[in-house]
């Protein structure tokens, strides 16, 4: 069962019907569909999906907007391919802004606040403009920070007077542990609330994982996590912490399939497929976003049935199995980050001589240190991978090449040679 709403199978018949309407790509791969006839969930299913392939290889046929109607360009992360080009219409960029607007506010920002953003604002990364306009609709005051420098940020927010953080969580814990070095208490500043993106800070529903608990160890703050992508255009966050991503059912459709595509039972995971509403440039229909996450019924903030989504626990193409283990990167951030002092790490992944997969941490400990690292994966993970030595500055280059717009902690080479 999907749990698709009457309105929600009406958005996507006028969704598939614009789609026919504007688009190249769509015209050809709906030819035939009557968007009259989608009626059911088994009706949606039997709609094309739409890959990260399709939209690198056929991008110029997915724009519907003439080119001096593009007001933005942006770029996908790259995290598993070639960064692949996203167009914005101006009606797109006021999309973007009312969809933060509605992501920011499911976590209780309100105008009253002064939210610090600590991501980049350039790079070609949408999700920077989108946290911005966001919080130019609500109302609120903004920081832009930006990435980097633990002591400054810490200075920023007590001079702005902040009282939210827009965040990696794995730079939130190391801005902490920087406050607490320098004999500072972090309960001097105004900060009751995180926004936490990029990586997962729960296990599954309700359950924080080890990073997101030596946060809140440190500092009894509410962290709230967002998950989106680029070609979603939208983000679904949690309205309480680690109770579930809100999938704003107005903006975008969401299901969650298996290998082959059949939709999966409440509580189980499989991948994430997207159909954003209301894009005038790139619409886009069933977009396989290759995010795994898990799916169970709830309530937004206003109490109207929800769709939620769990945390992330990894890319589809980043699943690995190590000596007969199945598991993915980041299991092993969330082990590297419950250390006591998180080392500077990097993993890469390569094939073995047998086709299989042969993962390797380049991480900046030896002797004792090293050794309980592998203690410390044994007994999460089952499993260990090759523990390799690096300086720091040699980890760092790995892990910030050029262009980067945040740290790659996983490289994938199993595809080379």
């Amino acid at each position: 069962m999907t749990h698709t709403s009457p309105q929600g199978i009406e958005r996507l018949r006028a969704h598939v019907a614009d789609l026919l309407e504007r688009s190249p790509w769509y015209r050809e791969k709906l030819a035939g569909i009557d968007p009259a006839s989608i009626r059911s969930p088994e009706d949606i299913a039997r709609l094309p999906f739409t890959t990260k392939q399709d939209l690198s290889e056929h991008h110029g046929r997915f724009l519907c907007v003439p080119r001096q109607a593009i007001a933005e360009h942006v770029f996908t992360s790259g995290t598993t391919g070639r960064p692949v080009p996203i167009a914005l219409s101006a009606a797109d960029v006021e999309r973007l802004a009312r969809n933060e607007q509605n992501a920011l506010g499911t976590a209780g920002i309100t105008a009253a606040d002064t939210v610090q953003i600590t991501t980049t604002l350039d790079k070609l990364f949408m999700a920077g403009l989108a946290y911005w306009l966001g919080l130019r609709a609500i109302g609120a005051a903004t920081v832009r920070s930006g990435p980097g420098h633990p002591e400054g940020q810490w200075r920023t927010a007590m001079e702005c007077g902040t009282t939210a953080l827009i965040v990696v969580p794995s730079f939130l814990l190391r801005m902490l542990e920087e406050w607490e070095r320098l004999g500072l208490a972090a309960h001097r500043t105004a900060i009751t609330r995180a926004v936490c993106i990029g990586e997962p800070i729960a296990n599954t529903f309700g359950e924080p994982n080890l990073l997101a608990r030596r946060i809140m160890e440190r500092y009894g703050i509410a962290l709230h996590s967002t998950y989106a992508s680029t070609e979603m255009a939208t983000a679904c966050t949690e309205a309480a912490p680690f109770a579930g991503h809100v999938v704003p059912a107005e903006l975008m459709h969401i299901e969650v399939v298996d290998e082959e595509g059949r939709p999966v039972p409440e509580g189980q995971a499989g991948e994430v497929v997207a159909t954003p509403f209301g894009i005038e440039a790139m619409p886009l229909l069933r977009f396989r976003t290759g995010d795994i996450c898990s799916w169970r019924m709830g309530a937004d903030t206003n109490g109207i049935p929800a769709k939620l989504l769990g945390p992330v626990l990894g890319r589809k193409e980043q699943r690995l199995k190590l000596k007969g283990t199945t598991l993915f990167p980041a299991h092993v951030t969330d082990t590297m980050n419950a250390m006591d002092a998180p080392p500077e790490f990097v993993m890469v992944c390569v094939k073995d001589e047998f086709g299989g997969d042969d993962l390797e941490i380049l991480v900046d400990l030896e002797g004792p240190a090293l050794a309980q690292l592998r203690d410390r994966l044994r007994a999460a993970l089952r499993v260990v991978p090759r523990l390799t030595t690096l300086p720091r500055s040699a980890i760092d280059t790995l892990k910030w090449p050029p262009g980067s717009r945040k740290p790659v902690l996983f490289i994938d080479r199993r595809s080379e040679g």
